[in-house]
């Protein structure tokens, strides 16, 4: 009998990434080697959650554009919460608004194929 190999569901993969990002983080404020920021909780579930999400969009055959912007806008979120004592935050609005803009001319441009 011949098994079909299915690949990772992107339900199944995003609460994988996010349970071991929140172990992770659970870990690391253990240790006290960062000290505990609420704002940082952000940055634990949306960077690695976005991370997957735009890996999946070049990997999966399904509303790639959908993925990628909202992976994009997931990851600019969690820098925003990591980095907001340091770095202006319209920096990184400014940088996500420019990336959306190119992705949406590259999907316009790919449709059009």
């Amino acid at each position: 009998m011949k098994t079909e190999s299915k690949g990772l569901d992107y339900n199944v993969g995003a609460v994988a990434v996010i349970v071991i990002s929140l172990g992770v983080a659970a870990i690391v404020y253990g240790l006290q080697l960062i000290p505990f920021d609420l704002i940082n909780i952000f940055a634990w579930i949306l960077g690695p959650w976005g991370l997957f999400t735009v890996v999946y969009s070049f990997t999966s055959n399904k509303d790639t554009t959908y993925y990628l912007v909202w992976g994009t806008i997931m990851v600019a979120i969690s820098v925003i919460a990591a980095s907001y004592s340091v770095m202006p935050i319209f920096i990184v609005l400014g940088i996500l608004v420019i990336v959306l803009a190119v992705i949406g001319v590259l999907a316009y441009w790919r449709s059009r194929k």
